[in-house]
């Protein structure tokens, strides 16, 4: 302290000195300042360079200022400069940055105007020399001062601290060594003398702790050779009397009714009333208390003095010894508290020895009967497993350490695999020799039994899903079973599995069974479906769907390569298919359909995808034989409930062409004949021609289904025919467009019940159809009440697949145009119903082949959300339709 305070008072004068001189130079400098503008006033009026120039060495004769010049009012340019030698060629700028030196600048003034200013340049290099050299004196008496302060102070520790401190250290390294009878000094009444009488207390407590230590030692001893209760209890009460100078001792143990009896009880003096019994309702007895805190209380009572002694087992009150004495021979200070209860710790434990050693010895006289039981017993279970598994129908085995089979199984194993030489078998050859497990899947299997025999059952539970539960092995060739394994673990009693227990089935009937019951199941569903439409729609997805195929065949037989337009049209087949299935609700169909139709997609998708033709072929006859199943179901199973095949025919239109015919050998007129054949032809035509109802029935059937599939309500469907009939052999290319147009409508069109709801529509939304017909058309008007064409969805996925430029201002019709454009759709995602991008493609491929076509007319303009109304107008040549 005392140096920092040196340190501090040197800082302190030596920045005063600091501030007070630079004081003195600035205002030295001012002074100079004032009387060089004086004196330069009238020579730099005249402009007398000489005058000027003798002023200048005039003022630098003091030996702080350094340099002088004089500058314009409000101008930085030097009328005339002088510097001290040695620093003439240090331009004035560069003195005014060296912080060493400080500049004064004084006015020039002529009747009361400043026309000029002058600056001088003072070094305070003298003040800072002076400066660094009183601080050098000062601090140079500091370090005297610290010296020989430092040397007093030691002077005086060395006479008065170090002599009885090295006393008492060596005092205390005697304690350390052992030597308990190291007299210490406790004569002074200073701090020192306050430590040692410490030291001296640590000394005498240390001799009270190894005198209680040697005598819980020696009664430890004496309790371990003890077998009898009264001699402990006897023996615990003694100690602790001789150790309390105490009169009486008493134990109270708690029974298994929880009461404190009295067990034992020492009496020395004679004098000293014997206390009263305790029992559990005596709540007031300290005794009780004692069992209820668990803690030593010491209690006046007249001239005695009681001490409570809890007897714990762990937490547990085991019961409580209680000492009785005179207060004036009674000696309990607190440090004995733990002398007490180590105690009664000693005498419980003794006395739970003493109740195991009853127990051992009990158990030792009973283990020989046991053992004889238990291995009757043993015996007896043992025949009953050896029972079971000579009677057992099923295979049981277990495998051991290295893959082999234990010389214990099942007999009916021998059955399952037709070979008596199983027990010490490799189970991995027993098992998998002559089956259809691989020989990587069988590697894998050795080294999953390999990780679990011997190792914790956390293991099986991580790896069982690797073992095989399910093969065919092979008997004499190609004659097979169909074999069901069961695995389980076996555990150790440490928990670790000893043995792989494994159970094996003959599952070959069953598994035949199952396939019978699965082919049957299909074929009743198929039937099913079938009954669901009629025969005409039946026969009609048939050929339409052969038509094709064959189609499909032809295309990749003749290609030779990855061709986009030749793809198209094989996705484009392939999906009106599926979409025709599933309008019908051919569900064994779609999903081969489906598979063929995917690889059509990625191979759109991807023009560099290798040409594959014997794979198109290969999906291509699966897709072909799921609609062969339903021609096969029908056939063999519904044809003969059917009068024919072919297409019936109205008996009332026969009637009307007989009544015409018979009419014409009655006529003689012209316009009565021509009437009668105007009547046959009707006929005729009404007979090979459907409504445009019924050519949409199928259709119009499977749209609650769509609706499902698509959680929407089901529309209702308005059909305005005008008694327009549909020539036959249009009517499978008009379903087929319809399927499509229909499809997308409820899809892309209609919007859901929540939108619909919240746009203030109705929830279920409507399509309707209208048919008229002309000298040279027969034309379809379709539209919904739905959100109408998403315009900027199209746009934006036409500019993304490259087919509009991004550039490219496009009106709206030549956007709607692009619906035609096949793969573009506007579908967020892939669904059973639309997203592929094929469906108008479609619908406009199919009317070209009749030199029809489609077109979208829009009905309003675009709305806030980029989407138009608009309606679809599909036309056909008249000579299609009556």
């Amino acid at each position: 302290c005392i140096v920092i305070g040196l340190g501090i008072f040197t800082l302190i004068i030596g920045y005063y000195n600091y501030q007070t001189s630079m004081n003195d130079l600035r205002n030295k400098a001012a002074n100079t300042g004032d009387l060089a503008a004086i004196s330069l006033k009238e020579p730099l009026w005249n402009y007398d360079e000489t005058a000027m120039q003798d002023i200048f060495a005039a003022i630098l004769l003091d030996n702080d200022v350094i340099a002088i010049r004089v500058l314009k009012d409000n101008e930085e340019k030097s009328i005339a400069e002088k510097q001290r030698e040695g620093l003439e060629n240090i331009p004035f700028s560069d003195l005014l940055k060296n912080p060493v030196y400080v500049d004064t600048n004084s006015a020039i003034v002529r009747d009361g105007k400043q026309f000029a200013r002058v600056q001088i340049i003072t070094s305070s290099e003298k003040v800072q020399a002076l400066i660094r050299y009183t601080t050098l004196l000062i601090t140079a008496f500091a370090l005297v001062f610290v010296v020989i302060l430092s040397s007093f102070i030691w002077y005086l520790g060395v006479r008065i601290i170090k002599k009885p401190i090295d006393a008492l250290r060596g005092s205390a390294d005697n304690l350390a060594g052992g030597n308990l009878n190291e007299v210490i000094n406790t004569s002074r009444n200073d701090e020192l003398g306050s430590l040692a009488l410490s030291f001296d207390q640590m000394r005498n407590a240390i001799r009270k702790k190894l005198s209680d230590l040697a005598v819980l030692n020696n009664t430890g001893e004496r309790l371990s050779g003890t077998h009898k209760h009264q001699e402990v209890f006897a023996l615990s009460l003694q100690v602790m009397m001789d150790k309390l100078s105490a009169g009486q001792g008493f134990i109270y143990l708690l029974n298994e009714q929880k009461t404190l009896v009295q067990q034992a009880v020492r009496i020395l003096q004679q004098d000293i009333a014997k206390l009263p019994s305790v029992s559990m309702d005596d709540a007031e007895h300290p005794a009780i208390e004692v069992v209820k805190s668990a803690k030593i209380q010491t209690l006046n009572e007249e001239s005695n003095t009681l001490l409570y002694v809890p007897m714990m087992d762990g937490q547990t009150v085991f019961g409580v010894m209680q000492f009785v004495g005179r207060q004036d021979g009674f000696s309990f200070n607190p440090e004995d508290e733990g002398f007490a209860l180590t105690i009664a710790r000693m005498t419980v434990n003794t006395l739970k020895n003493i109740q195991m050693l009853s127990v051992i010895e009990e158990q030792n006289r009973t283990l020989e009967e046991r053992i004889l039981l238990r291995t009757a017993e043993l015996r007896q279970k043992t025949n009953d497993v050896n029972s079971m598994l000579q009677n057992m129908r099923q295979g049981i085995f277990t495998i051991v350490r290295g893959g082999l089979i234990h010389p214990e199984y099942s007999n009916f194993l021998t059955e399952i695999f037709e070979t008596k030489q199983i027990a010490d078998q490799s189970v991995f050859e027993f098992l998998f020799e002559n089956s259809d497990v691989g020989g990587d899947l069988l590697n894998q299997l050795e080294a999953t039994v390999d990780s679990m025999i011997g190792e914790d059952a956390m293991n099986f539970e991580f790896n069982a899903h690797l073992l095989v539960h399910e093969y065919t092995k092979y008997f004499e060739g190609t004659r097979g079973k169909v074999l069901e394994l069961d695995w389980n673990p076996v555990l150790n009693a440490d928990g670790n599995i000893d043995k792989l227990m494994v159970t094996a089935r003959d599952v070959t009937e069953l598994k035949a069974l199952q396939r019978e019951t699965e082919k049957q199941k299909a074929e009743l569903d198929i039937i099913g479906q079938i009954l669901s439409v009629s025969k005409d729609k039946l026969l009609e997805f048939i050929k339409t769907s052969y038509d094709f195929f064959d189609e499909n065949k032809k295309l990749i037989e003749s290609s030779n390569g990855n061709q986009a337009d030749m793809v198209a049209t094989l996705f484009r087949n392939m999906h009106t298919i599926k979409g025709n299935a599933r309008t019908y609700g051919f569900s064994y169909v779609t999903d081969q359909v489906h598979l063929a139709e995917t690889t059509y997609s990625d191979m759109l998708r991807a023009p560099e995808t290798p040409w594959n033709p014997a794979m198109l072929l290969a999906q291509l006859q699966g897709a072909r034989q799921c609609v062969a199943r339903y021609e096969a179901v029908f056939k063999g199973k519904l044809e003969g409930f059917s009068a024919t095949v072919n297409p019936t025919i109205d008996l009332s239109l026969l009637d009307n062409i007989a009544q015409a015919v018979d009419g014409i050998n009655e006529l003689s007129a012209v316009s009565a004949l021509k009437k009668s054949l105007s009547l046959v032809r009707d006929t005729i035509n009404a007979a090979n021609s459907e409504g445009v109802s019924d050519v949409l029935r199928g259709i119009l059937d499977g749209i609650p289904s769509i609706a499902k599939q698509l959680n929407k309500e089901t529309p209702e469907v308005i059909i305005k025919d005008n008694a327009i009939r549909i020539k036959r052999e249009i009517a499978p290319m008009l379903r087929n467009v319809f399927m499509h147009i229909f499809r997308n409508s409820m899809d892309h069109g209609l919007e859901s019940t929540q939108q619909r709801l919240s746009t203030g529509k109705t929830p279920q939304g409507t399509l309707q159809l209208h048919a008229k017909r002309d000298e040279e058309t027969v034309s379809f008007v379709f539209s919904d009440d739905g959100i109408g064409l998403a315009l900027n969805s199209i746009r934006n996925k036409a500019i993304a697949n490259g087919t509009l430029a991004d550039k490219h201002a496009a009106t709206d019709e030549e956007i709607a145009e692009l619906i035609f454009v096949p793969g573009l759709s506007t579908a967020t995602e892939i669904s059973n119903v639309s997203g592929r991008g094929v469906g108008m493609d479609a619908v406009r491929k199919f009317l070209n082949k009749y030199d029809g076509d489609v077109q979208l007319i829009f009905t309003g303009e675009a709305k806030s959300n980029g989407h138009r109304p608009f309606k679809m107008n599909i036309t056909l040549p008249a000579k299609y339709a009556v």
